[in-house]
């Protein structure tokens, strides 16, 4: 058993036409060294320019090589959309069909990886306002399915999803925190905040009572 990590954040963009960020490097930095301290292991960090859609590919393609007895964790920090894609760095809006990550493809990567446990942190949002991390597309495919369908079909036995926000909710950044709300907290909890340790194991379901009430 070993553990794999691949921790994923972009604030800079190609694109004039996408908003960059200023905290979504740092989420991923931070998970990436939170696990590996923690758990040693092989772990991938990738942000800003190293993350384009044909990189990323190929970090799912390495983790597709992990064993069944494996723990994998992947972290995205950064951008989704409201037609359910995560944006890469080199998203371009005439072009996401073959520019971005659409969950769609990120179930099927998912199902060729044979760890039996895998957890997904994902601190974008599919919906938003101003400031939002969501980036806003005005062409929208007519058989679209919802995001909650799609995370559904990511989950399953052994297999952890953890959002940071529902379908129609924003998730933020602040400068303050120097991290995304949702990941701010999560690393809050997974440190082993008193409210979250039970004799001395961190269980799953008080973790997500921990974020989900800040």
């Amino acid at each position: 058993m070993a553990f794999r990590g691949l921790f994923i954040g972009i604030d800079r963009y190609l694109s004039s036409e996408i908003n960059e960020l200023s905290c979504a490097r740092r989420d991923a930095v931070a998970f990436d060294a939170l696990f590996t301290d923690t758990l040693g292991g092989v772990s991938r960090l990738v942000v800003d320019e190293e993350a384009t859609r044909i990189r990323l590919e190929r970090e799912f393609e390495d983790l597709a090589n992990c064993d069944p007895g494996d723990t994998v964790v992947i972290g995205f920090s950064g951008h989704g959309s409201d037609t359910h894609e995560l944006v890469t760095y080199d998203t371009q809006l005439y072009d996401l069909a073959n520019t971005t990550l659409p969950l769609a493809l990120i179930e099927e990567w998912f199902s060729r990886i044979p760890a039996r446990r895998l957890i997904f942190f994902l601190d974008c949002c599919f919906s938003g306002g101003i400031g939002a991390k969501v980036l806003h597309v005005e062409a929208r495919p007519r058989d679209l399915r919802s995001i909650e369908t799609r995370l559904d079909q990511l989950a399953g036995d052994g297999r952890i999803i953890f959002t940071a926000s529902s379908a129609n909710e924003p998730a933020y950044e602040h400068s303050r925190f120097g991290h995304g709300f949702f990941t701010y907290y999560l690393l809050e909890g997974l440190r082993g905040v008193p409210e979250v340790i039970d004799s001395g194991k961190l269980p799953i379901y008080r973790l997500l009572d921990y974020v989900t009430g800040r």
